[in-house]
């Protein structure tokens, strides 16, 4: 089980939990997406508490998959997919989406994949290889496509209860992982990682569809769920462009100093997201 702590500290001030019982910034079922063993505070959490009046460190975020492209591409009539034993064509799919990262990153993608940490970082395993994509490598920078026609989901050998995260077994219907991999070069980013959680639907029709559950930022070998992340992908202009509407939440300046561009990390607790 999950337990919590009678306070928590927030901008280096302690404050008490009214109900130890409850997660304060969310929803119990959220903590189900964090994993199922406590933070070793000794081992893995790096930080040390700041005195009064001293600045919050500041966390780096390297890496984001934007969930909101996240989607399914059909492949109706690959000439190269196999055939069921009565001739009829199998129709496959292939996960694409846009990231955004901010250092060198090796994205993985993992089918019916359970979780574990190891040393901090979030390893994940599926029954059969084939349900695992090979990990592909890509340079820094903004609004990159992901896409791999070689890695096909084939939901013609799936269950229907294996579409959705299955809590009792924790067993994740797809994950994909965009590890910083810098190498020898920049050691002060190893341990930071994006993973995007996600399950499919299936329609009337047959169809499939996918979903994103959670996101998790690894920052330093802490594993943080995420409610939103933006800035990555400012990091290339070089000025603001004010919105039409003044009333517009849809520009890119910072809600918090309505002047620099966004580089805000959401987490569930939304005291950022104004």
């Amino acid at each position: 089980g999950n337990y919590f702590a009678s306070h928590f500290f927030m901008g280096g001030e302690k404050f008490d939990t009214p109900h130890p019982e409850g997660y304060l910034f969310g929803e119990n079922m959220d903590l189900n997406f964090l994993g199922n063993r406590p933070v070793q505070a000794s081992s893995y959490f790096p930080y040390i508490t700041p005195a009064p009046h001293e600045p919050v460190k500041t966390l780096r975020s390297l890496v984001n998959i934007r969930k909101d492209s996240l989607r399914l591409v059909r492949y109706k009539d690959d000439v190269d997919s196999p055939t069921e034993e009565n001739g009829k064509q199998k129709v496959l799919y292939s996960l694409e989406f846009t990231f955004d990262a901010d250092a060198r990153v090796a994205i993985t993608i993992y089918c019916q994949a359970t979780e574990e940490f190891v040393g901090g970082m979030a390893v994940y395993s599926t029954k059969n290889p084939s349900l695992q994509s090979e990990t592909v490598h890509y340079k820094r920078g903004v609004s990159q496509q992901f896409s791999l026609p070689s890695f096909k989901i084939d939901f013609s050998e799936w269950k229907d209860d294996e579409l959705n995260f299955d809590l009792d077994r924790g067993v994740f219907p797809v994950v994909i992982r965009a590890v910083v991999d810098e190498g020898d070069v920049v050691v002060e980013v190893t341990g930071h990682a994006h993973v995007l959680l996600a399950a499919f639907e299936k329609h009337v029709d047959g169809s499939f569809s996918v979903k994103p559950l959670k996101q998790k930022q690894i920052v330093d070998r802490v594993s943080y769920l995420l409610q939103e992340i933006y800035g990555i992908e400012n990091k290339n202009n070089q000025e603001t462009k004010p919105s039409d509407d003044e009333n517009s939440d849809n520009s890119n300046e910072c809600v918090v100093c309505l002047s620099d561009l966004r580089d805000t990390l959401i987490l569930p607790c939304r005291h950022l997201c104004l």
